[in-house]
């Protein structure tokens, strides 16, 4: 499930994600062309994969189908990077609008969700951004009431579909018991290894960002799962623990996700201006940690049984 520290690193660009306001950084990219321009800048920055959501042009997270061909189509018209399209969408967003990008594009790779949970962004309100759009405060307004529903009759029903259209399930772990249910999908037949599974750290109602619930997490895969994993990727959010986690899983052969859905600074006292600068963080990273990081024919190499190329 881990790689050799050696091995090269598949490395992937969420580049904007459903759950970052716009109003929280100018960077945020919105709109099909500014989602190509930051998903194609991110490859040219060096990374394997681009992690995608659609949004409208004042931002707000869509599930329209056009909205994911256009996007997908531009991308893979500038370059051969893999495509990684999210079914998770935004919490609240109806199952049908979830799984229209993959329905639309049958990307490479699609992030399917394990279960249900509390799902916080903006739980303090003295510390809510200034918003400039009525949808943003609709979503602040919210806060407290969060829940991603993911029942195992959805989880059974998205897994349907990926292996329908070829996709490849990249299996999001926000905690332990997310890993028992990838157990009892495998022993099932709803799953079929081996599968790869993404840690996502720092989400509250989640497994927090500290580096012991990393190693935690990863212990337990190993356990739980065996060889039934194929991959290990971590996706921390916020900064530092992003790029705290960017260095532990090149330190201890898993591969990393960076990008604006999940953190939006570069350093403390600085925003990231592009997902390639916080792409270029990553690189650097592997280049003095002596992780190569892997090219996107690569990782198409290395995809589960239901992958089919397009």
């Amino acid at each position: 499930m881990l790689r050799d520290k050696y091995e090269p690193c598949v490395l992937t660009a969420a580049v904007t994600g459903g759950d970052v306001l716009p109003s929280q950084s100018p960077h945020i990219p919105c709109g099909p062309e500014a989602i190509i321009e930051e998903a194609v800048s991110a490859a040219e920055a060096g990374a394997t994969c681009v992690h995608l959501h659609a949004r409208e042009l004042d931002g707000r997270p869509s599930g329209d189908p056009a909205l994911f061909r256009e996007i997908v189509a531009g991308v893979r018209e500038r370059s051969d990077v893999v495509i990684n399209i999210s079914t998770g969408g935004t919490p609240g967003m109806p199952e049908e609008q979830r799984l229209a990008g993959i329905r639309a594009c049958r990307p490479e790779i699609g992030t399917l969700n394990l279960g249900t949970m509390n799902y916080e962004g903006f739980p303090d309100k003295a510390r809510w951004p200034k918003v400039r759009h009525a949808w943003e405060q609709e979503v602040l307004d919210k806060s407290g009431e969060g829940v991603f529903t993911n029942t195992l009759g959805t989880v059974r029903r998205f897994a349907a579909e990926f292996r329908d259209l070829g996709v490849t399930p990249e299996l999001e772990a926000y905690d332990l018991g997310h890993l028992s249910m990838v157990r009892f999908l495998l022993d099932e037949g709803t799953l079929e290894g081996p599968v790869r599974i993404q840690l996502v750290l720092g989400v509250l109602g989640g497994a927090g960002n500290a580096l012991d619930d990393f190693f935690m997490l990863s212990q337990a895969a190993a356990r739980i799962l065996g060889p039934d994993a194929a991959s290990l990727s971590v996706a921390a959010t916020g900064f530092p623990g992003e790029f705290r986690h960017v260095a532990t899983a090149l330190s201890w052969g898993a591969d990393c996700r960076v990008g604006l859905e999940d953190n939006i600074r570069v350093r403390r006292d600085r925003q990231a201006e592009s997902n390639a600068e916080l792409v270029h963080v990553a690189t650097g990273l592997a280049d003095l940690l002596a992780r190569p990081i892997a090219t996107p024919d690569a990782l198409r190499s290395e995809l589960g049984p239901w992958y089919k190329a397009t």
